[in-house]
Formats: C-alpha cells, structure tokens, sequence
C-alpha cells in the first residue's frame, strides 16, 4: 500500500520528512493511518522506502554466521610430580 507521512518518521532506515512517500504491507499501513502518522497516497509521486521489500540476505544473521560453540573448550589439567 503507496502510504505519504504526515509527520517525520524513522522506517526502513531512513528519516522521512512530512509528505514523503512510502510503500507498506497493509496491516503496517492501516497502523500507521490509525495513529495519525500517515494517510494512503494515490499521487504519482517515487516511493522513497519500500518496507514491503525483506532485509538485504547479505546482512542478515543467520545460523551459519553464528558460532556453534557455546562452551569454552577444556584444557588439559597438570598432573604435579
């Protein structure tokens, strides 16, 4: 849903200024109408933010970015002569 700000806000990394353009899925959409941040847009204008669009695959956290080992590894103790 084309949605324009009717007050700065802070989405998709970037600040946009009143009467930017963007474009939300509808349940954020209807959100953002009902708290007064936003209204749906119908003008031709060039949506500065696509929140629909998922995170860049590259940046996100995924299993094989983690490490596997959670305890540290034993060392082997000194027998005193």
């Amino acid at each position: 849903m084309k949605m324009k700000t009717l007050k700065p806000l802070y989405l998709g990394g970037k600040t946009l200024v009143e009467g930017s353009a963007f474009i939300a899925d509808e349940q954020h959409g209807r959100e953002l109408i009902q708290k007064g941040y936003a209204q749906k847009d119908e003008g031709s204008d060039e949506a500065l933010v696509d929140l629909t669009q998922g995170d860049d695959p590259a940046a996100a956290t995924t299993s094989a970015t983690v490490s596997t080992e959670t305890k540290p590894k034993a060392t082997a103790k000194k027998k005193a002569d």
